[in-house]
């Protein structure tokens, strides 16, 4: 051991400190006391890695940040700021590794949420952040993998953000399949020209089947029209059906997302790190039921399945 302060190699131990009984010493030269290093893996956070794994792990898995409180004895306020450090982690290794994919058959949809409030009870003096928020989120239908996402509203400038990270990340013709949404056509059209076969389907919606009031059911399906635009999209492809149940994975993994609950997201900030770490968890830790390994790995971006560890530590 050697002394920090004069690089005296002559030292002594001099008790412990922290809950961690870390190891101090004492210099002889010059009387200083250090400790031994200490690795942070986690940047500011002093909760054990194994900890936070499984606070993720849990979030990951459709727990309230109340219940999760409960279960490990982390205290609400850590595993906020720890959602937000992991969050923006994982936000790093979706930019970085979700490049050039060879995606030939891509489908995309939107998942609605609501940050603090609904719309329909929002107030004239309430945050532009509160209200109505949207989940836009593409995925390769043949490997499962999501090619991209965006946390924002519904409107024409979300559209086009969405459509161009699309476009940055995907390197080969492909085939795109989107719902109804208009925001689209120029989204696509600005982004790809002519370079791409895209098609619309339209959902045509009527009342619910369940007697009850309009807003706890969802409306019946009673007519899909496949409506190609650009290109020559294969009729057989033209499907949402991979990203809607990708949508259905989401309500049911992150407990913000679930209908009729007190769960939901209070922040923004708050929302769009849970979704960025959910969106890293699925391609690369999640094993697909289905392809039996995950996304990343179908995908060739990875050679083997991640766990929270890793993910979290990722450079």
């Amino acid at each position: 051991m050697t002394c920090a302060r004069c690089n005296h190699v002559q030292v002594k131990r001099f008790g412990h400190y922290g809950r961690k009984r870390v190891q101090r010493y004492r210099c002889r030269g010059c009387g200083a006391t250090f400790g031994d290093p200490q690795s942070h893996p986690l940047g500011e956070h002093r909760i054990e890695l194994p900890t936070a794994a499984q606070v993720i792990a849990l979030m990951m898995e459709g727990v309230s940040v109340r219940a999760i409180s409960r279960l490990t004895g982390v205290h609400k306020s850590t595993i906020l700021d720890l959602l937000h450090t992991a969050g923006e982690r994982c936000r790093k290794v979706f930019d970085e590794r979700i490049r050039n994919v060879k995606a030939r058959v891509v489908q995309a949809d939107e998942l609605w949420t609501f940050v603090h409030t609904k719309e329909d009870h929002m107030g004239q003096d309430d945050p532009e952040e509160w209200g109505d928020a949207y989940i836009w989120m593409a995925i390769e239908a043949n490997t499962k993998l999501v090619i991209c996402y965006r946390v924002g509203k519904r409107g024409a400038v979300d559209a086009m953000e969405f459509i161009k990270d699309l476009g940055e990340r995907v390197h080969v013709r492909m085939q795109l399949t989107t719902d109804g949404l208009r925001e689209y056509l120029t989204a696509v059209e600005a982004t790809f020209g002519a370079d791409i076969d895209f098609a619309q389907l339209v959902k045509v919606y009527g009342r619910p089947k369940e007697a009850g009031p309009d807003w706890y059911g969802p409306a019946e399906v009673i007519a899909a029209i496949p409506t190609p635009i650009t290109g020559e999209p294969s009729p057989w492809l033209i499907s949402t059906s991979y990203v809607e149940r990708a949508n259905l994975s989401v309500r049911t993994h992150l407990r913000r997302f679930v209908r009729l609950t007190n769960g939901h997201s209070k922040k923004l900030e708050n929302l769009k790190a849970c979704v960025a770490i959910y969106m890293a968890w699925f391609n690369f830790c999640r094993v697909h039921s289905t392809l039996r390994v995950t996304p990343a790995m179908e995908s060739g971006l990875t050679d083997h399945v991640w766990d929270l560890v890793e993910l979290l530590t990722a450079n």
